[in-house]
C-alpha cells in the first residue's frame, strides 16, 4: 500500500483525488462538519488547479511515477513467489478495495498488508490499516489481516540509503514529510510523552512505537552512522506542510532559503520518508526546492533518488516481509 495519485493531470481528476484524500479523518482530523466545510469550501475551489500544474511537471509516459514504481515493485515480487500479490492505493487507483477483492477472489485466508511508509504516522500507516480493516469487515470476510510494521530502523532499508550517500561530498539535508504537532500527541499512547519536553525523543518511552518524529530522527542517525557522515555535514527538516497549524520544524523550504547565507552552497537532499519518488520529491524538492536554494545563492543542488523499483528496494521489501513471517516460499 501507498498513498496514491490522481488518474491524470486533469483538474477534474485532481479534485476527485484530493477530496478522497482530504476527507479522510486520519488526514484532516476534524469533526466531519468542519472537515467538510474546510475541504469543500476552502480547499477544493482552488487547490485542484494548482495541484494539476504541479503533477504536469512530473507526469511521465507511464503516468504517475509513484503508481509506476509500485507496479514495478509488485511485478518483481510476483516473480519471487507463487502467492497472489496486489497493490492498493489509500486514495485513487488502483484502490486497496479493488486489491482486497482480487485477493479474496483468489481464495486467500490471510492478507499481509505492507504499507510502504518507513515511519509510522496516523495519516499514512494508521489510515491504511484502518481502511483495510474496515473493508474486510464490510465484506464480512473471515480473512486474517497481518501488518508489516514500520521499518524506519531496519538494516534492509538503512543500508541502501546509506550507500547512496557513500560518496557524497556536499552538505546533506534529510527532508521528511511534515505532520501537524497534534498528530504526534494523538498517536502517543501515554498522552503524556510526545512534545512534553525538548528531549522527549531521547527519553525511552513506548510512545516511540508510534512517534513519527522519533522514528524520523532515528532513521537519520542510523543512515549517517552507516555512511560515516559527521554531524556538521547534515541537517534535518520537514516539508509539505498545509494550513496554519504548527507542524514539525524546522521547515524544509525555509531551510533551503537560509542555508546558502550560512556558507552551505553545495547541497544534496535525501527524503527517507518516501520509499518511491512522487510529487513531494520530484516536484516539491527536485524542482521548487532546487529553485529556492539556487536563488538564495546556492552553487549546486542534487536530489538523492528514493529506492523506487531498484533491486535494493525489492530485496528490502522481501526481507521485511520475511522477518515479519509473512513471506511465502515460491
Amino acid at each position: 500500500m501507498n498513498t496514491g495519485s490522481p488518474d491524470s493531470t486533469k483538474v477534474t481528476d485532481l479534485r476527485r483525488y484530493l477530496k478522497e484524500f482530504l476527507m479522510d479523518p486520519y488526514v484532516i482530523d476534524m469533526p466531519l462538519p468542519l472537515r467538510y466545510m474546510l475541504v469543500n469550501w476552502r480547499i477544493l475551489p482552488r487547490r485542484p488547479a494548482e495541484s494539476a500544474e504541479a503533477y504536469k511537471q512530473i507526469w511521465t509516459e507511464h503516468g504517475s511515477p509513484l503508481i509506476h514504481y509500485c507496479k514495478q515493485i509488485r511485478n518483481a515480487l510476483r516473480d519471487r513467489t507463487d502467492a497472489p500479490i496486489e497493490i492498493g492505493m489509500a486514495y485513487g487507483n488502483p484502490s486497496f478495495k479493488s486489491a482486497i477483492g482480487k485477493l479474496l477472489d483468489a481464495g486467500v485466508d490471510e492478507i499481509c498488508v505492507l504499507p510502504i511508509f518507513p515511519q509510522y504516522a496516523m495519516a499514512t500507516v494508521g489510515s491504511c490499516v484502518a481502511g483495510v480493516t474496515a473493508e474486510i469487515k464490510r465484506r464480512k470476510s473471515a480473512t486474517t489481516i497481518r501488518v508489516v510494521p514500520p521499518f524506519y530502523n531496519e538494516p534492509a532499508y538503512i543500508e541502501p540509503l546509506a550507500q547512496s550517500l557513500a560518496e557524497a561530498d556536499e552538505h546533506i539535508l534529510f527532508s521528511y514529510h511534515g505532520l501537524p504537532l497534534r498528530h504526534l500527541k494523538k498517536t502517543d499512547p501515554t498522552r503524556l510523552h510526545c512534545l512534553s519536553s525538548a528531549e522527549c525523543c531521547s527519553e525511552p518511552s513506548i510512545a516511540h512505537d508510534t512517534c513519527y518524529r522519533f522514528q524520523s530522527l532515528t532513521t537519520t542517525r542510523s543512515i549517517v552512522k552507516k555512511a560515516g557522515i559527521p554531524e556538521d555535514r547534515y541537517s534535518v527538516a520537514f516539508q509539505s506542510r498545509l494550513g496554519r497549524d504548527e507542524w514539525l520544524q524546522p521547515y524544509t523550504d525555509q531551510m533551503l532559503a537560509e542555508l546558502p547565507a550560512k556558507g552551505i552552497k553545495r547541497l544534496a537532499v535525501i527524503c527517507p520518508a518516501f520509499f518511491c519518488d512522487c510529487l513531494e520529491t520530484l516536484e516539491e524538492i527536485e524542482i521548487r526546492g532546487r529553485e529556492l536554494f539556487m536563488n538564495a545563492g546556492g552553487e549546486s543542488f542534487r536530489m538523492i533518488p528514493c529506492l523506487n523499483d531498484t533491486s535494493a528496494a525489492i530485496q528490502c521489501l522481501e526481507s521485511l516481509m520475511a522477518e515479519a513471517g509473512h513471506w511465502p516460499e515460491a
